[in-house]
């Protein structure tokens, strides 16, 4: 075996199925768990129904001890993670992890341990004694410390953590979607000084809590039409910097972005996973306190990328595209057509457009000229397809994400003398669209929802720059709208 992987090549299909594999055994262990749960609380043990979902489990479990000798299960709240790995729901699917989360609420549990040695038999039972104790009228704060007491002493070897304190309340706060993406968003950003830093000491950047914030922001883009925070992502990505810091505000704007486009393209999510990681490293050699000097980049962070993390194949696409992604544009969005078409590599074109949109939409303190227009962008951006600066595809890829008006865009409202602020995607005029009303101050008055054929863009000389209060107060909306 080992001859043959070494003759031939490990190809990169070979990782991508075995992170899909790895993915689907996930969501396999994640039901056959919550179904024995709820076949054992309807049921009770010994009953056929709790055999059958036991023989499941068990060789859903098998998989996790090939190579381990033991896994954590953990419950945050919002999501169930393997390993410090999200179990993703699978769109279209209306089954739910109702009982697990209930079991894991109700009992206090933060963390389950489960250890090669325990038995399947054994893992029934810790589920029937936790059952036991929800059923019973046991004061809510102490289930805890009696669960644990009772698995000492039947000795088994499943072992919990317990969550922070309730104060009493039963269901303790979690984060909402809402939240969730504002607390990416900004660790995206708040993460850069801390990759700077490694790269500095020429160590290895911590790629895996770079992915798992791109993982985040795929999840909360993707996940059911109610829970997605596209539009509300797409906002954050179109805000001018977070406390002054440009650059990093840049890659994850970039990232958002690129990870919208792929949506639109259908592009598989563990494709999705490379784009959002190499957008986010595309311009890591650039100063971390730039304030948008034209400076170049590109081959210096190819050389940073490849060295630091040359066999991840997240960072091999990154670091081609810092090499590769101002070939046929400047940092200062002036395009250079060339005399043929110039690809870099699939996922670089979409992160091109992406990186183009947000360079050219952004206020940078050194720029001289001020940004375009959103709209304006992307028209710009088809421009440059037809002077074959950018492939076609990918214009219209960020175009579909982003829509006629895109989030962050300033409108008129036809038959007012009000000015609006977008909030959501326009795609199509079939529903309304979310916007921020301005007063003429440019300061937030409200929410309120229009057709794109209500709307206009405002007049060509006009440029406004949104106050940073207004900015949190439409961020703001998103919160209230959640909990309603």
């Amino acid at each position: 075996m080992s001859e043959e992987i070494h003759s031939h090549g490990i190809s990169s299909d070979f990782f991508e199925n075995q992170d899909r594999i790895e993915r689907e055994r996930m969501y396999e262990f994640m039901v056959a768990a919550n179904a024995l749960l709820k076949s054992i609380r309807l049921y009770g043990p010994g009953n056929e129904s709790v055999e059958k979902n036991t023989e499941r489990l068990k060789e859903a479990i098998k998989f996790f001890f090939t190579s381990e000798t033991f896994f954590d299960f953990t419950f945050n709240g919002n999501d169930f993670l393997l390993n410090d790995v999200r179990i993703r729901k699978k769109r279209g699917l209306s089954i739910s992890f109702e009982e697990m989360e209930k079991f894991y609420i109700e009992l206090q549990i933060a963390t389950i341990v489960f250890q090669k040695t325990c038995g399947i038999r054994e893992i029934v039972e810790f589920m029937v004694m936790g059952i036991d104790i929800i059923r019973s009228n046991i004061k809510f704060d102490t289930r805890f410390m009696l669960f644990e007491q009772k698995l000492r002493n039947k000795g088994i070897k499943i072992q919990i953590t317990q969550r922070d304190s309730s104060g009493g309340d039963e269901l303790f706060n979690i984060l909402s979607k809402s939240q969730l993406a504002r607390l990416t968003y900004r660790n995206m950003i708040l993460d850069h000084s801390m990759f700077k830093t490694k790269i500095n000491e020429n160590r290895p950047i911590p790629l895996k809590k770079a992915m798992r914030n791109i993982q985040n922001a795929i999840d909360l883009i993707c996940d059911g039409s109610s829970d997605s925070q596209e539009s509300h992502l797409m906002v954050l990505a179109s805000i001018n910097s977070l406390r002054g810091k440009m650059i990093a505000t840049h890659l994850t704007n970039t990232a958002i972005l690129s990870i919208a486009a792929g949506v639109q393209l259908g592009i598989d999510r563990s494709l999705l996973t490379r784009i959002g990681t190499a957008a986010y490293f595309h311009d890591i050699d650039i100063p971390e306190n730039s304030r948008g000097e034209v400076v170049e980049h590109c081959q210096n962070g190819f050389a940073v990328l490849s060295r630091l993390n040359s066999l991840n194949f997240a960072m091999m696409e990154a670091a081609i595209t810092a090499g590769l992604h101002h070939t046929t544009y400047t940092f200062d969005c002036k395009p250079i057509p060339p005399e043929k078409p110039i690809m870099s590599t699939p996922l670089g074109e979409i992160i091109k457009v992406c990186d183009y949109y947000d360079l050219a939409t952004r206020w940078w303190p050194a720029r001289q000229t001020m940004p375009m227009k959103r709209p304006e962008a992307i028209e710009q951006l088809f421009k440059m397809a037809d002077m074959r600066c950018l492939a076609k595809v990918t214009v219209k890829a960020i175009f579909s994400a982003l829509g006629i008006f895109p989030p962050g865009t300033v409108l008129r409202i036809i038959g007012k003398k009000q000015l609006a602020c977008s909030l959501d995607v326009f795609r199509t005029t079939g529903r309304k669209g979310k916007v921020a009303i301005l007063d003429r101050n440019m300061n937030f008055v409200g929410v309120d929802y229009f057709y794109p054929h209500e709307l206009l863009e405002i007049p060509k000389g006009l440029h406004f720059r949104l106050p940073p209060e207004t900015v949190k107060a439409m961020l703001d909306s998103f919160n209230e709208e959640t909990s309603e």
